[in-house]
């Protein structure tokens, strides 16, 4: 039987009464992910007062982690090594926990208070495995090899990679979970991210933009930027753009844009700093700037912790309920193309989501945004006034961040895009997730408003939802059956050490637990509105790893409980679609036009 609950030395719950000094955050992970810890980093130093942090992170990204100075202490790792040792089928298990003990002896020396660790991966895991620590959050390796989560954010990180359509959880709010902290409450860190910058002319109102990003599908093409600022400039004659970017290819491009603007630098309203700061020095600029319009890159991330509202343009594989910048008032624009994003692991040979955004509609839109913000003060009304005069096309998706009324992020679309099942099972799933890490009741009336007013909702028909829901009533049959069988062996062990006929007996039941994963795993192919729940069970029966035969009866245990959520998330899954259907049906039934459907739409909250 695969997997088992880990019993570890550290301490896998809160220790509420303990006071927390010393704080070590494992991130091996991607540039951006390390821009999205600054609300973490608050959170944590508000919830801890006078405590220091540590971070491990891969050495490629050191000069951008050190930059930021979120963190008191900062170890770099080389990935590169770790991950040719550790998947080196030639060098035995013992002999990498001993090499990777030697690479990580500067920064675990002593016993840390509280580990975070926010990578999920087999690196990850190793390099957790070896601290010492009173307390543990997130993911950690057992000694027989197996991942073990104290925290089922951590397997919900690792599932929401694989099924990115039905997630609706931004990072910060993911990381937030883990370290078991409330949103901070203040996102702006001048004091840690901040130092004295080149100072912007005065006399303007700077806008800044970001053109590059770590890969080209990514980038907003070059001739889409000129074409955009020149329009700005032309619409907005008291505005100043400022180019920031680093590295030689954000360099080369922001230098040939400033040519072919050359009438517009001449008269000195676009100042040219790509290259000319530093991670911290960036950050003074962006808290400088009223606004900045970039593609998905790390730069949005500290504009978004300096209290500077963003436009970001996202594309490729980039999903923006993931990615998007952490706050109030930000605005994601994104292709609403059938192939948009694209899959996590995909290469786009001809990326035509990058077509769906005209450079003079956008620079029309941030002319607006930096014009009427006196005038209307609530944002979503500007966005949705501007769209109502001047929509951007069917094909892109202008989505507004906001709060929750939760302590949760959301982006919420003002172009009111039809809704698809992607779109209705992501909140469908939001609403799961949230009584069950936030242990918070359903919010079914407040739920159904908002879907009402963000999207277009009769062209998703009940056949859609009945063709998929065989597959979740026969994937739920196979968690009931899972607990059941996992039940039959539990009681065969309960009652003693087995003959060999009651231990060829186990054997069968465990094969046919196998044979059922499988089944589970095939249905989550077939039904991708099942993928969610079939991704998550895989992780969390994983880990449930032990390594002490004599506790086998825990194992037990646990994987049987690991049926039963399982079993009871599909079940909450069904009856919210289909009392998301059955409203619909009584809406349309009773109102054959969209002022009807609004009128009616009370009566949501009565079934």
């Amino acid at each position: 039987m695969k997997g088992g609950r880990a019993s570890n030395p550290k301490t896998s719950a809160p220790s509420r009464n303990a006071t927390i000094g010393s704080i070590l955050v494992i991130a091996m992970t991607r540039m951006g992910d390390l821009f999205q810890m600054a609300p973490m980093a608050a959170a944590l130093r508000e919830r801890h007062p006078g405590c220091r942090i540590g971070l491990v992170a891969y050495r490629e990204f050191g000069e951008t982690a050190a930059g930021l100075s979120l963190f008191d202490d900062l170890y770099l790792v080389d990935g590169q090594a770790i991950r040719r040792m550790v998947f080196d089928d030639r060098v035995s298990w013992s002999e990498k926990i001993s090499r990777i003990r030697v690479m990580s002896a500067d920064w675990n020396r002593g016993e840390y208070d509280l580990l975070i660790n926010l990578t999920p991966n087999r690196i990850g895991t190793v390099l957790g495995y070896l601290v010492k620590a009173r307390e543990v959050r997130g993911v950690i390796m057992t000694r027989d090899g197996f991942r073990a989560f104290y925290d089922p954010a951590i397997a919900y990180f690792g599932m929401m990679v694989r099924n990115r359509l039905y997630n609706d959880t931004n990072l910060v709010d993911l990381f937030l979970r883990i370290a078991q902290v409330s949103p901070p409450g203040g996102l702006v860190l001048p004091e840690r991210m901040e130092i004295p910058s080149p100072e912007l002319p005065a006399g303007k109102r700077w806008v800044a933009v970001q053109t590059g990003a770590s890969v080209s599908i990514k980038r907003w093409p070059e001739e889409s930027f000129v074409r955009m600022i020149a329009h700005f400039l032309s619409r907005s004659p008291g505005s100043g753009v400022v180019l920031v970017g680093s590295g030689e290819e954000d360099v080369a491009r922001n230098r040939r844009i400033v040519s072919a603007l050359e009438d517009r630098w001449s008269s000195g309203r676009i100042l040219n700093l790509t290259g000319r700061t530093s991670v911290r020095e960036l950050a003074g600029v962006l808290r400088s700037v009223s606004r900045l319009v970039s593609n998905d890159t790390g730069a949005m991330h500290v504009a978004a912790a300096m209290g500077t509202p963003v436009v970001a343009l996202s594309f490729a594989n980039l999903f923006y309920p993931e990615t998007a910048p952490y706050g109030n008032n930000h605005v994601v624009l994104q292709s609403r193309k059938p192939c948009a994003p694209c899959g996590i692991d995909s290469h786009c040979l001809n990326p035509v989501c990058r077509e769906d955004i005209a450079p003079e509609w956008l620079a029309q839109f941030v002319a607006h945004l930096e014009e009427r913000e006196e005038e209307l003060p609530d944002f979503r009304a500007r966005v949705a006034g501007f769209l109502e005069k001047d929509p951007p096309g069917s094909q892109l998706l202008v989505a507004v961040s906001g709060w929750d009324g939760r302590g949760r992020l959301r982006y919420r679309p003002v172009s009111r895009p039809p809704m698809g099942l992607p779109e209705l099972f992501r909140s469908l799933y939001r609403q799961i997730w949230t009584m069950e890490f936030d242990r918070l009741p359903l919010d079914w009336g407040v739920e159904c408003d908002l879907l009402l007013e963000d999207y277009e909702v009769a062209g998703l028909s009940r056949q859609s939802w009945e063709d998929l829901r065989y597959a979740h009533l026969e994937i739920g049959g196979l968690f009931r059956e899972g607990e059941s069988l996992c039940r039959t062996i539990r009681e065969r062990v309960e009652e003693g050490i087995p003959d060999e006929g009651a231990r060829e007996f186990l054997e069968n039941l465990t094969r046919e637990l196998e044979s059922l994963d499988v089944r589970i795993q095939e249905l989550g192919w077939v039904a991708p509105t099942a993928a969610p729940l079939a991704s998550l069970f895989e992780i969390e029966k994983e880990g449930v790893a032990i390594e002490d035969p004599l506790r086998l009866l825990e194992m037990i245990q646990g994987v049987e409980q690991v049926y039963r959520t399982g079993h009871l998330r599909n079940e909450r899954l069904i009856r919210l679609a289909d009392r998301w259907f059955s409203s619909m049906d009584s809406l349309f039934i009773s109102s054959g036009d969209q002022e009807g459907t609004k009128r009616n739409a009370a009566s949501l909250h009565l079934l």
